[in-house]
């Protein structure tokens, strides 16, 4: 169940669900499929949160839709790496995780000196 920032629990449709997990490359986990608790798990045994959906990115611009919609709705939002954080932060209650683990690449442009 998603969950606002100031506490709400808005529900979702399934055409906005099937249109986000289109607009991006990466996966979009949500509670109710499999994997969902592996996926919301933390290196912290101890953290046991449960958020409303896990984007797992492949690429800037699936963050970028990720944090747009979060945005939109007025979702938490909790930022994963690694999932190292001792103090759970890294995953939220009934909000939005971005999880950026499985972008393991980078480029450079030298020329315009941008990455």
């Amino acid at each position: 169940m998603f969950k606002l920032i100031d506490g709400s629990e808005p529900t979702l449709q399934a055409p906005e669900i099937a249109r986000l997990r289109q607009a991006i490359r990466g996966d979009l986990i949500l509670p109710d499929e499999p994997g969902y608790d592996l996926a919301r798990r933390v290196w912290n045994g101890m953290v046991d949160k449960r958020p409303a959906a896990i984007f797992y990115c492949a690429e800037s611009s699936d963050v970028v839709t990720a944090v747009n919609f979060a945005r939109s709705q007025g979702f938490l939002v909790a930022v994963r790496g690694g999932g190292h954080n001792v103090a759970g932060s890294s995953v939220c209650d009934g909000g939005v995780v971005i999880d950026v683990s499985r972008m393991k690449r980078i480029e450079v442009d030298p020329i315009r000196r941008v990455a």
